[in-house]
């Protein structure tokens, strides 16, 4: 008999009372693997707190909303028990095989240190996140490199790597999470896993595409914010990218993307926008030093692999766009 794959699962949950019942039904269904469960509660006012309380398989990690989706992950990780670890938004359910499958493509001594489920909507009705891909574009303000667009929806194999997974379902191993020095806690919602997928490929780490692992997310449910505060972190964020991993001749991009945002929202009279936008850069400037410590520790990945060319690099081309 083979041996089951111990994967530490945590959770990120923010008065999401109302999805916790089907995510550990699904959870306590999965096939093949052995599972520490790990919750990050938000300070939750739903009841959740009391529910989880009462799952005697559950551990309680407590962080308050404020600090962000990947600032709870990484409390959630440290005091995970195995090399394994499952990230996810509480605002989900898996297909009983999803762990299992996603655990037999990881493989750190070939640095397959991350896997990537396919999404669907919570019914299962629509797929909203597959493969991952970039296409070249003449211009597009939301991605770190603007001559790239995000493709979400690549019709991708099982086993073809992608340039990072989705941050709100994905596997890593340990030795890759630790290598990485985890996530970017400063960053409060969006680019997160971006982030991540640029210092994986900097350091020769991949992420692989797992059509036959199916997570059911409804998507957006589990923001403990939205509206001004996401905007923020949103444009603050998708500058941060490319200012700690960009090559020095390619950091001008960073200032013309948040620009060209900036003057787009004052044209078109969208003054919440455009406020939103000062306040971006003014978390950017405060968030320099810290910036410019990464860039020393990280100067010779920034030499050989600079971020701007994990954005052009061949293999995460969209298909239809491959030179």
């Amino acid at each position: 008999m083979h041996e089951r794959p111990g994967i530490s699962v945590i959770i990120s949950n923010f008065n999401g009372r109302r999805f916790l019942d089907r995510l550990l039904a699904s959870l306590h269904s999965q096939r093949d693997v052995t599972l520490d469960i790990v919750v990050v509660d938000r300070l939750s006012q739903d009841g959740s707190r009391e529910y989880l309380e009462a799952q005697s398989d559950v551990r309680i990690v407590s962080e308050p909303p404020q600090s962000g989706l990947v600032s709870g992950y990484a409390a959630g990780a440290r005091v995970a028990r195995f090399p394994l670890l499952f990230f996810a938004n509480e605002d989900l359910w898996l297909d009983p095989d999803c762990l299992s499958r996603l655990a037999a493509r990881i493989d750190p001594t070939a640095k397959v240190g991350m896997a990537d489920p396919w999404e669907w909507d919570y019914d299962g009705q629509r797929l909203h996140h597959a493969g991952v891909r970039f296409e070249r574009v003449r211009w597009d303000g939301n991605c770190p490199w603007p001559w790239a667009r995000f493709d979400f929806l690549a019709p991708l194999t099982a086993g073809d790597r992608v340039p990072f997974p989705c941050a709100g379902a994905f596997l890593i191993h340990r030795s890759c999470y630790d290598d990485l020095g985890g996530f970017d806690t400063s960053f409060f919602l969006d680019f997160e896993d971006a982030d991540l997928g640029v210092r994986a490929w900097q350091r020769g780490w991949q992420c692989v595409t797992v059509p036959e692992a199916r997570v059911f997310h409804a998507v957006g449910a589990s923001n403990p914010q939205s509206g001004g505060r996401r905007y923020v972190s949103n444009r603050s964020n998708l500058a941060l990218v490319a200012l700690k991993t960009f090559s020095l001749r390619a950091l001008p991009v960073a200032a013309l993307t948040w620009a060209t945002a900036l003057a787009g929202n004052l044209r078109h009279g969208r003054w919440a926008r455009a406020w939103g936008d000062l306040l971006a850069a003014r978390r950017v400037f405060s968030r320099l030093h810290a910036v410019c410590d990464f860039r020393r520790a990280n100067a010779a990945y920034t030499h050989y692999y600079p971020g701007e060319r994990f954005f052009q690099a061949p293999e995460f081309q969209a298909p239809e766009r491959r030179s």
